[in-house]
């Protein structure tokens, strides 16, 4: 993956809103852009397991420990529930995984199923239905379903969501996580913006342990959300403002959940391209946090009527209103960018050093970078490689739609974790989307294929160490 470096615009607005927070646009231009596609050694992906029962599954997250032992959660899809699945190290197939499903019955399905491992490398599993979030805790061999714990915190009753990556353990291995209020279809009837955080300190699996506080009179969709070694917290997500999504990045301090203060003064670096209905393009930002408190972010810009794939570092004074102290890089544009799909994920190296996971033509790259990743010197050192494409997975002639005939694999929704020993490991979402036609000469109802999703899974890759 080759880029040019991204202008700095030399006009930045302040924009009008009913932020708590004041916020400048810095938007990246997109320059004259060469994508780079190499191979990369891995082994062979496979289908990630769900126990027992064979369920649908939706997007998949993914987290390492020290050991190298992998640690995902998926929601189970025309059903209700996720499921965990611990891989150990070096393991390369389904079977070598253990999984425990974790039922939500009449809370409904599972909408975000997030996971975040303390210090000593426990899961902590965080989960949102149209009615409810669950939080999870594990003590003991997390293999065994005897050894989680599954409680309701929080009844939302349809009116606050949990989007993105917006679940993050502090330094103290306590967790937190942010909701925002609904985003109904076409905007109909939706509530009124606003984004709340939550905390808890301690006895986690009881409600009443859990502290609840609106920090924003606007919504903070699909964040992502971290915390330094200092424990101040991070967010970097798309907030709607006059009409268009804007990429911001925010942080807070200290008191970050009080409703009387505003804690987290933020910038706002450009906007989101999405489009929910064709595509199904959700609005897409990543951030990671170096070990020195700086950001590390990328999103998927808008610039009239194209989309680009932006990545912007910055290392001390992220929120100064002018925007100098951020650098950018558009890494895909023009035409290339025109095939950028659904999901991304940023994350860093344990020298800080950024891999970014993204789809591209309904398959999935890993983009690296060791040196000069805004292109400061007039190049870059960015690079990527493939992880899988969906057509190199087998196609299906089982579970197509009523009247088609051939089946495609399409994927999405990366998701992205390091060993310590540089091996990435790649979790992603797998459509089976029917197609094709088959006219039947006995049944006049099958009069043609009505395309779509008729499988959906999740799939993992191990890539090799740099």
């Amino acid at each position: 993956m080759r880029a040019e470096r991204a202008p700095r615009s030399t006009s930045r607005r302040a924009l009008s809103s009913s932020s708590r927070f004041p916020v400048r646009t810095f938007r990246p231009l997109v320059a004259t852009v060469l994508l780079f596609l190499g191979a990369a050694a891995f082994a062979e992906p496979f289908f990630l397991p769900t126990g027992e029962e064979v369920y649908n599954t939706g997007d998949p997250r993914v987290r390492a420990d020290a050991a190298g032992g992998l640690h995902l959660v998926y929601p189970l899809v025309a059903a209700t529930g996720a499921a965990y699945s611990y891989c150990p190290p070096g393991c390369g197939s389904a079977e070598e995984m253990a999984t425990v499903v974790f039922q939500t019955g009449d809370f409904g399905a599972v909408g975000n199923a997030l996971i975040a491992l303390d210090g000593g490398g426990r899961p902590r599993v965080l989960l949102t239905t149209h009615q409810s979030v669950f939080y999870g805790e594990c003590s003991g061999d997390c293999r065994l379903g005897s050894s989680w714990a599954l409680m309701e915190i929080y009844a939302h009753d349809g009116h606050w969501e949990l989007t993105g990556e917006a679940f993050a353990l502090d330094p103290k291995g306590r967790p937190r996580f942010l909701m925002h209020a609904e985003q109904t279809y076409l905007g109909l009837f939706a509530p009124d913006p606003a984004t709340a955080f939550f905390s808890c300190d301690s006895d986690c699996l009881d409600s009443d342990s859990w502290r609840r506080g609106v920090i924003s009179e606007q919504s903070w969709l699909e964040p992502t959300f971290a915390y330094d070694a200092r424990g101040v917290a991070h967010v970097a997500t798309v907030i709607p403002i006059e009409g268009a999504e804007l990429v911001a990045y925010l942080t807070c301090a200290a008191d970050c959940g009080s409703e009387t203060v505003d804690n987290w003064p933020g910038i706002g670096l450009g906007y989101a391209f999405y489009d929910l209905y064709i595509e199904e393009i959700q609005p897409t930002v990543s951030m990671a946090v170096t070990s020195t408190g700086g950001v590390r972010l990328a999103f998927l810009g808008k610039n009239d009527d194209s989309r680009f794939l932006a990545y912007f570092e910055c290392d001390h004074d992220c929120t100064q209103e002018d925007g100098e102290t951020w650098g950018a890089l558009a890494l895909i544009g023009n035409e290339a960018a025109r095939q950028l799909g659904d999901g991304i994920q940023l994350i860093l190296t344990r020298e800080d050093k950024p891999r970014l996971v993204y789809t591209h033509n309904s398959n999935i790259y890993l983009g690296h970078c060791d040196a000069d990743c805004v292109g400061n010197s007039g190049s870059d050192g960015w690079g990527a490689e493939l992880v899988e494409a969906g057509e190199s997975i087998p196609p299906d002639t089982i579970f197509l739609n009523r009247g088609c005939n051939v089946g495609f694999w399409f994927l999405r929704q990366p998701s992205v974790a390091l060993t310590a020993s540089g091996e990435a490991l790649v979790a992603y979402r797998a459509e089976d989307v029917s197609a094709g036609w088959t006219p039947s000469p006995t049944d006049p109802t099958v009069r043609g294929c009505a395309a779509g999703v008729d499988m959906t899974l999740g799939r993992l890759a191990r890539l090799g160490g740099n």
